[in-house]
């Protein structure tokens, strides 16, 4: 953390800067779900603890589950589902599912597995925790970062109103660097949603923000050497001062080089500095609300810290980055396990040992809640061979084919599956299922001829149609 709270008047250059390392050896919960498709449904297996940090051979170092979590899980899963390993002091929950994932780690989810006469094809999607109304979230974020600007325009009244130039000041902090100060938030969370994902260049979104900062005039190329030391947490108490009052004197309307008004000597004196923020932000709404709030909590909590007046503009801050309070508590952990016969057709998880693999942390500030899904395939050859001469339809198109087929109602379903059994592999197989139509409406078999009329187009090697190509 910066050692200056008032230092946040600098905020869309801080947000460079390392706010906080995650600490290490912090209680948090791992989870692991394991699922494995069953005849009509799923095996979800859960097990999961509580551990702070590991021991020197790398066991967890355990602690007591918290029993509300405990009881919350016990509840979506049936009667004495959930078990305790004493011994390895963690539990394990076992149940089949059809349909409807559990919420037993907190979110939603589903699986699905649809069987037709080519084949069966199966899809899991599952969010785990978070939020996914982003417009929620940045308006939110957006009225944080109005209240804080108005905080840094009424302080700064106080320091430079009296400058020739405070008008151009406050213009500037009432419009653009109010609405940098939004950007600058949704930078942040774009920077964390880019970390959190599977690309090469997670520093893109710092870099993009870089660039921003450059274009609106905070920074130059010749403070790229600052930055830097900023980046790495050295000369930020040399350098950090120096370029705010650089800033607020450009924005006053000093000449480059001019002598500095002896108000802005403020800027370079961390003590004065921190004293006049300070002694603002106790005679403002939003602190006087947050110790109105601890006047009545701590009559039951008599422990509970006296707020200061920086806690305020602080809770603000943290606010227009879209965090719900300050780093330190170590995200919670979860793994999750698809078994399944062969590589998925689509996942975002990665296939290893015959199974996809997700590994995630459960984040509570995480700007996109952790996704997992999959979509997989599996033909049934022999009646395909038996009525196409090869296997016609497999991986993503199956499960198209699946999704349509599934769809149909009963009296069609029933027309269309009669109609592929009574077929036979030759030259004429294509113009026999081009001139299908359903009793029930052309619209109803369309798709699914289309897609096996598709795939029986001969192959670039020549293979008839029709034929084995195996």
């Amino acid at each position: 953390m910066m050692k200056t709270k008032a230092r946040q008047f600098f905020a869309p250059v801080m947000l460079l800067v390392p706010l906080c390392a995650l600490l290490t050896g912090c209680p948090h919960n791992d989870y692991t779900v394991e699922l494995k498709p069953a005849a009509h449904g799923v095996e979800r297996t859960l097990t999961f603890y509580r551990a702070d940090g590991s021991s020197s051979n790398g066991v967890p170092n355990y602690q007591g589950f918290p029993s509300n979590e405990l009881a919350a899980i016990t509840q979506v899963y049936p009667a004495n589902a959930v078990k305790e390993d004493a011994a390895a002091a963690r539990y394990v929950a076992k149940a089949e599912f059809v349909g409807a994932m559990p919420k037993d780690v907190g979110g939603a989810g589903s699986y699905t597995n649809y069987v037709t006469s080519l084949g069966e094809s199966g899809f899991y999607l599952e969010r785990f925790r978070g939020n996914d109304d982003l417009a929620e979230r940045t308006l939110k974020q957006y009225h944080a970062a109005d209240q804080f600007t108005d905080l840094v325009i009424g302080w700064s009244k106080t320091e430079f109103g009296r400058e020739r130039g405070y008008g151009k000041l406050r213009q500037f902090l009432n419009e653009d660097f109010r609405n940098d100060l939004k950007n600058a938030g949704q930078y942040f969370q774009l920077g964390l949603a880019g970390a959190s994902s599977n690309t090469n260049a997670p520093e893109e979104f710092i870099v993009r923000f870089c660039q921003y900062l450059l274009e609106r005039g905070y920074l130059k190329l010749s403070d790229l050497p600052k930055l830097h030391m900023l980046a790495s947490s050295a000369g930020v108490d040399s350098e950090v001062p120096q370029l705010m009052q650089r800033l607020v004197a450009e924005k006053l309307g000093v000449p480059a080089g001019g002598p500095l008004p002896k108000s802005l000597a403020i800027l370079t004196n961390e003590v004065a500095l921190q004293k006049s923020w300070e002694g603002y932000l106790a005679k403002t709404d939003p602190y006087r609300a947050k110790h109105k709030q601890w006047e009545t909590d701590v009559k039951t909590n008599p422990k509970l810290e006296e707020p200061k007046p920086a806690d305020a503009a602080n809770d603000l801050f943290m606010s227009l980055l879209g965090l719900s309070g300050g780093f330190g508590d170590e995200a919670d952990h979860l793994t999750v396990k698809l078994a399944l016969k062969h590589a998925p057709d689509l996942s975002n998880g990665k296939w290893q040992d015959g199974q996809v693999v997700w590994e995630s942390k459960l984040d509570k500030d995480r700007p996109l809640p952790v996704l997992c899904y999959a979509s997989w395939s599996n033909p049934d050859e022999t009646f395909q061979r038996a009525h196409f001469g090869r296997v016609l339809l497999e991986g993503d198109e199956l499960s198209k084919y699946d999704l349509w087929r599934s769809g149909l109602d009963e009296p069609a379903g029933r027309e269309w599956d009669a109609f592929l059994a009574g077929l036979q592999p030759g030259a004429g197989l294509k113009k026999q299922i081009e001139a299908f139509r359903s009793a029930h409406g052309e619209d109803q078999s369309d798709a699914g001829r289309k897609l096996l009329t598709g795939a029986l187009t001969p192959t670039a090697s020549g293979t008839p149609a029709g034929t084995d190509s195996k």
